[in-house]
């Protein structure tokens, strides 16, 4: 089958292209605030989270260099959106939302351009869409390795 013909191709540039559309409505929207993509979807994961994140589980779950997401998240310090908690007998540092980064991420910045182009799908669509993607990003993730753990290893 020839490059040109093969629909896992094709398929792949229209997702690249649906994600610079989207990605730019939402980088429009998000320049009012003086936010950014990287920085909301880290705020995002961060109050999404049922337990307190290390640098390094952000990085593993955002598929970002390690160097890149400290560099972000020190950035977010600055701006008063995180802070960094030491637990007792463990040098790692979590990351979390101050009041002031909660209430930017709760009540200031809006979600409208995601609305507005997610508001073609109905409700099943957006259901499928999420099963699919899900899988593909699982598949993406296991061809890099990122999520293996042998077998004799416990997962805390």
């Amino acid at each position: 089958m020839s490059k040109v013909s093969n629909p896992s191709i094709a398929l792949n540039a229209l997702l690249d292209s649906t994600r610079d559309a989207i990605q730019k409505a939402i980088k429009l929207e998000l320049a009012q605030y003086n936010m950014s993509q990287s920085q909301v979807k880290i705020m995002h994961m961060i109050s999404n989270s049922k337990e307190l994140l290390t640098l390094n589980q952000i990085a593993e779950l955002s598929v970002r260099e390690l160097n890149s997401v400290t560099t972000l998240v020190n950035r977010m310090y600055k701006k008063g959106l995180v802070e960094k908690i030491k637990k007792r007998g463990d040098a790692r540092a979590y990351i979390t939302l101050t009041e002031k980064g909660i209430d930017i991420y709760e009540n200031t910045i809006t979600e409208r351009s995601i609305m507005l182009i997610f508001d073609a799908l109905n409700d099943k669509e957006k259901e499928d869409m999420g099963v699919l993607l899900t899988k593909l990003e699982t598949k993406a993730r296991n061809l890099l390795g990122l999520d293996y753990t042998p077998p004799f290893l416990h997962k805390d």
